[in-house]
């Protein structure tokens, strides 16, 4: 018992030290000052102010800590608040690597031979991309993360956000962004110098939570470290007002999660098109979520049972590794 009253009084303490919201700012991708509130807690049920811009549909909190607050907050503290620990357990590098797996067989149709991973983590990603014969790098803000890649995976990995990275101007073939866009203060402008970083001809893959799906409960949409929320739509738009050109959009099987694909092609930034009605569609989504219609269908239940053969399965699998040297070897067994 008071085990667990230790780890929510030092959970308690964290989230006492996250940043406080000092600054309003307008929607990121259209400029617009115009907005409706959506969300007033995080899923902690902590105060948050969640915004949807009434011009294009982009949702974002609003106030919100400044950009330096925030950089500063995923240096040090945004992996021990939000999972627990400052370097990842070996269940947390089982699942990575097995997410990593799912993501490189993904990514080998683009036939790259650079690529940068933003937000890379713990490296997984790089590492298995690296025994395909890629020359992948990583760029993780979080220190420990950071370290842990070069350290452990021994990968190159850069501790940096992207407004402070340094990278040479069109040296990759391939950038990804797996579930850090959201985290990003400025977006737009962070996409902006992601293209700087791709060849001609080259994509960058970006996957972001869809703010539109129903797989999350009403009062678990919205979190103190995901400062934009996007569709489909407003994602496309973004890249777009990057310049940066669309390739496709998807979206994963229970449309909880959508990715975009965009190619480096001639163009600069430009004003983000093709949002008609895209804030009106995103609000209805927003307020026809319901915690009773939710709670009456089967998509809580689902996800808990897949979450509880995703333990089974990890478990089964930990209970064979003996330690971090054994967890290489199966990694480098992977498909």
């Amino acid at each position: 018992m008071s085990r667990t009253v230790r780890s929510a009084s030092a959970r308690s303490t964290l989230r006492r030290d996250r940043p406080a919201p000092r600054e309003e700012t307008p929607c990121n991708l259209c400029g617009a000052s115009t907005y409706v509130v959506v969300g007033t807690r995080d899923r902690d049920g902590g105060p948050l102010r969640t915004v949807l811009c009434t011009a294009c549909g982009l949702v974002w909190t609003n106030p919100r800590p400044t950009a330096a607050d925030m950089n500063a907050y995923y240096e040090t503290s945004y992996r021990d608040d939000y999972k627990g620990h400052r370097v990842p357990p070996l269940r947390k590098i089982v699942r990575g690597f097995i997410g990593a797996a799912d993501r490189r067989n993904a990514l080998r149709r683009f036939g790259a031979r650079t690529m940068l991973d933003v937000g890379c983590g713990a490296g997984e990603l790089v590492y298995l991309m690296r025994r395909d014969g890629v020359d992948a790098s990583g760029l993780e803000p979080g220190v420990e993360f950071a370290d842990f890649a070069r350290t452990a995976l021994r990968v190159p990995a850069q501790t940096a956000a992207v407004d402070a990275a340094r990278i040479p101007a069109e040296s990759q073939d391939l950038v990804t962004m797996f579930h850090a866009l959201e985290h990003v203060p400025d977006p737009l402008s962070a996409l902006t110098i992601v293209r700087t970083w791709i060849r001609s001809g080259g994509h960058l893959v970006v996957e972001v939570p869809n703010i539109a799906a129903r797989v999350q409960a009403p009062n678990h949409q919205y979190h103190y470290a995901h400062l934009h929320h996007f569709t489909g739509t407003t994602l496309a738009a973004l890249g777009e007002a990057a310049g940066l050109q669309l390739v496709e959009t998807r979206y994963t099987g229970d449309r909880g999660n959508v990715i975009c694909v965009f190619q480096r092609a001639g163009g600069e930034r430009r004003q983000p098109a093709g949002l008609q009605g895209e804030a009106a569609r995103t609000l209805a989504a927003l307020r026809s979520h319901t915690p009773a219609r939710h709670y009456l269908s089967a998509v809580p239940y689902m996800r808990a049972i897949s979450r509880l053969r995703r333990r089974i399965a990890e478990n089964r699998l930990l209970r064979r590794l003996r330690g971090f040297e054994d967890a290489l070897r199966w990694a480098d067994s992977l498909p």
